[in-house]
Order: C-alpha cells, then sequence, then structure tokens
C-alpha cells in the first residue's frame, strides 16, 4: 500500500536550509509510516518541477552532499518518477469506465482524490511545513462520473492523512485490518510476524512450514484466520489464564495416544529457549491441518509451535 503525496501542501522555502529541514520532517513521517506496512510516496507530476526554494528541486536537493545522505538516498528511492498519480488514475478510470474529481476547500486534489476511499483508500501526505494540514483526516468533495450511464454522484467524504508520525496513531485499526488483507504468501506473513501478531511468539520451526503457502491456498487463507483469531484473543487474555470457549474457532488438546506417539514431533525449542511440548491446537482445512500453540502461564503471550498435517507433522 502507498502512500499519495498532497500537491496542495507544497511551498517554497525561504532557502535550502529551511528546505531540507521540511524534508527532514517529511523523511521523519515516512519512516514512521514504512514501519507499518506503507510503500512508496507516490507524487504528481508537479512534484519534481516544483521549487522547494529558488531554483532548487526535488532532486537538487536530493544531490546536495551539504545535507545528510542517508535521508536524501531515503526519499529519492520512495519518491518515485513513475508512475504519477496521474498515471494511477488514468489507469484507474481505464478499468472503472468512471470520470474522477477531487476537491478540498474548492481546489482541485489529485493527491487526496487517490487516497480516498473512492480510489485507492490509503494515505495521504502533506509537506510538513505550517500547520494548515496538521490534521489525521482531511475533508474533500468528490464527483464521480460513470459516463456509460451518463450518471454524476457528488459526495463528501474524509481521506485518511499524515503531516506527523503520531498521526499514525488514529489510523493503526484501519492500518491492520489493511494488512491483515494483503498478505500473499507464507513468507510475508513470517517476515511480518512481530508487526501482525504482537501478542504471538513463533519457534522458528515454523518459518519452514509456513514458507510454502502462497495466497491463491485456501488453506493459507484458513491460517490466517486462525492465527488472527489467535493474536486477538492473546492480545485481550489475563496473564495466566487460558479460556478455549473464548476463540471464535474450536480449540482441543491432543489425545494422550497422538502425545505419546508423537511427542517428539510435538515438542519444539522455543524462542526462550525452553523445550515445549505442543498440546493445544486449531483445526484448519481444506486437508487435516493442525496449527499447534502453547498458552504462557505467566503472561498473556502465546507460542505458536507447529503448523502441519495432522497426518504429517514433522
Amino acid at each position: 500500500m502507498n502512500l499519495f503525496f498532497n500537491e496542495l501542501s507544497l511551498q517554497s522555502a525561504a532557502n535550502r536550509h529551511e528546505a531540507n529541514e521540511w524534508f527532514a520532517d517529511l523523511g521523519q513521517v515516512y519512516k514512521a509510516a514504512a514501519a507499518k506496512g506503507l510503500g512508496e510516496i507516490k507524487v504528481p507530476e508537479v512534484f519534481f518541477g516544483h521549487a522547494f526554494a529558488e531554483a532548487y528541486t526535488f532532486y537538487q536537493w536530493a544531490d546536495d552532499r551539504d545535507f545528510d545522505q542517508d535521508l536524501r538516498s531515503l526519499l529519492k528511492s520512495r519518491i518515485t518518477t513513475t508512475p504519477t498519480i496521474e498515471g494511477l488514475l488514468r489507469d484507474r478510470e481505464a478499468e472503472t469506465g468512471q470520470s474522477f474529481e477531487c476537491r478540498c476547500g474548492g481546489r482541485l486534489s489529485i493527491g487526496l482524490g487517490a487516497a480516498s476511499p473512492y480510489q485507492y483508500d490509503s494515505l495521504s501526505i502533506s509537506l510538513p511545513p505550517g500547520a494548515a494540514w496538521d490534521k489525521p483526516m482531511v475533508e474533500v468533495e468528490i464527483a464521480l462520473l460513470d459516463e456509460t450511464a451518463d450518471d454524476l454522484r457528488e459526495e463528501t467524504c474524509a481521506v485518511r492523512h499524515l503531516f506527523r508520525d503520531t498521526h499514525l496513531d488514529a489510523h493503526a485499526e484501519w492500518l491492520l485490518r489493511r494488512q491483515r488483507q494483503q498478505l500473499p504468501n507464507g513468507q510475508v506473513l513470517w517476515l511480518k510476524r512481530g508487526e501482525l501478531f504482537p501478542n504471538l511468539v513463533f519457534c522458528e520451526h515454523v518459518k519452514g512450514q509456513v514458507a510454502g503457502f502462497s495466497g491463491r491456498q485456501p488453506e493459507f487463507i484458513q491460517l490466517q484466520k486462525r492465527l488472527f483469531e489467535l493474536e486477538d484473543y492473546a492480545a485481550r487474555r489475563p496473564a495466566g489464564e487460558f479460556d478455549a470457549d473464548a476463540l471464535p474457532s474450536k480449540v482441543t488438546p491432543e489425545s494422550e495416544t497422538r502425545l505419546r506417539d508423537f511427542a517428539a514431533e510435538l515438542t519444539r525449542a522455543c524462542p526462550d529457549g525452553e523445550n515445549r511440548e505442543f498440546s493445544w491446537h486449531a483445526r484448519f482445512t481444506p486437508g487435516a491441518w493442525r496449527l499447534h500453540f502453547y498458552p504462557l502461564e505467566d503472561s498473556s503471550t502465546i507460542i505458536v509451535g507447529n503448523i502441519a498435517n495432522q497426518n504429517d507433522i514433522k
């Protein structure tokens, strides 16, 4: 998911040093957003020709060795020339057959429009100087014209917005929902496990078990559902208590027979260095899949130890 730059926030600084302070603030906001899973900053065509100070464009700043190289490299790599927001909106218009227009305070805005729920349903981001854009939501007027049906819709909506890094707090639940919808495969799930499942701990063995899942597999979709159910429960679980009935999907312990026959396969080395026997499990289909977990007794954390077919635990 990308950020969309609000071109209405473009200004010109008194000098290049002031412009650099603006970019430093923008970089701080972007780093916080990137830590939440946001990708590039998509910008309109006007961005690259804009004078951020007298005769001082974005690329002139990016090549200015008087300023922090890491910051310049970061923004240069994340603010890409193609596709611009105009190109993305043209693609969306071709897909939907609808002409689109967005205004904010009577002024046209393609950046806020692209981030709106009527286009890419993402986050907009503004250049930091001044306080005019210091708010997590921006109200805009949307006009949608379906040319085939000659139908014009005009509506007012709020666009999610970043001006400072603390604005991310206002979008935390929404970001989590979006991230949960955008896991393409098991490798990405593993890489983002700390971000998506802050109340779960995964044994290293699980990495290999989820690596082969693709987003097209129905069992991967069901696995995600079970993991998010476990995460949501762990987030509200009192330390030291485990209530199997509080989970939306049925969870049960392994039978004594399976615990005896598969003792080695159900015992895993945990990140804290202890070996634990994983008996509690949730089932998911298609197939006879099981997600084994261990609720810690001294905290609300739950350890995930196995994700495998019950007929092929290894």
